[in-house]
């Protein structure tokens, strides 16, 4: 059974509740706590009143028994506590305690963006009935999006594909990415990010796992695919550099914690699909 419960609507954050765990979001930051090599939440009690507001917070549901709320926040002073980059943060905390911080900050960050109805300009409010923001006026609703993405590990015999994205820091390598496209299914939109980004073809798509990705509403669908035909010729636009490269020869690899990495350490190891 998961340890975190999540609520199934938008529910304001109860202030009487001192003891309530706060996921306190800042860009792409969460304020944490270190303990014994782990990180932990702060809780209500320890803010300052003026710190955490009502219009920027929501009641996310239970963690480990305990009431959990996320807030948007600016730089915050807490004694014990700093700043973690979320996507380190996830490589120390539990598979449920990511499931609350990515929760946390997709939900804020979209009820943020969702003040007025597209329809007719009214002010919204959340429902009492679902995840959903919804016009008194004309009753429009409005339901957080997601943007689904696949993310590809390209096989050749004991090669991997791995690439070097313009926005990456240092040296860092990893799979081709990209968004799926209105009116494509997973399959053809791994196959055609492929086919743009590298100029390769590739057969044998299979699934391999999932991973949300709140920066700022991903849904990152993870894949292997077996190199058919093509020569390597990079797109301008993304990609700086990419190569053929085998488990005992890798570049600068991303952080644990990523379905990217997941998947590379995968093919390392030969489990899963690469067995």
């Amino acid at each position: 059974m998961s340890d975190f419960i999540a609520c199934s609507t938008l529910k304001e954050v109860d202030f009487g509740r001192p003891d309530t765990l706060v996921i306190a979001v800042n860009n792409r930051s969460v304020l944490v706590r270190e303990a014994d090599g782990k990180l932990e939440l702060p809780c209500l009690r320890d803010f300052p009143e003026t710190v955490l507001t009502p219009e920027k917070g929501i009641s996310l549901g239970s963690l480990r028994g305990r009431e959990c709320a996320g807030f948007l926040i600016g730089d915050c002073q807490l004694d014990g506590c700093s700043f973690v980059e979320m996507r380190t943060a996830f490589t120390r905390i539990s598979p449920d305690g990511c499931f609350a911080l990515c929760r946390a900050k997709s939900l804020i960050e979209w009820k943020m963006r969702r003040s007025f109805c597209g329809t007719c300009g009214g002010r919204l409010a959340p429902s009492a009935s679902d995840i959903a923001m919804k016009c008194p006026a004309c009753g429009a609703a409005y339901y957080p999006q997601l943007a689904p993405a696949v993310i590809v590990a390209i096989t050749r015999g004991n090669e991997i594909l791995l690439a070097h994205n313009r926005r990456f820091s240092g040296n860092v390598h990893s799979l081709i990415a990209g968004f799926v496209e209105a009116g494509e299914n997973i399959e053809q939109a791994v196959a055609r990010e492929i086919l743009e980004e590298t100029s390769l073809t590739v057969g044998n798509i299979r699934y391999a796992g999932s991973q949300s990705w709140p920066f700022p509403n991903s849904l990152m669908l993870g894949f292997t695919a077996e190199y058919v035909s093509g020569s390597l010729e990079l797109a301008d636009n993304e990609l700086e550099s990419a190569g053929w490269f085998t488990a005992d020869s890798l570049p600068e690899l991303p952080e644990k914690g990523s379905i990217a990495r997941a998947i590379i350490d995968d093919f390392c190891t030969k489990k899963r699909f690469f067995g």
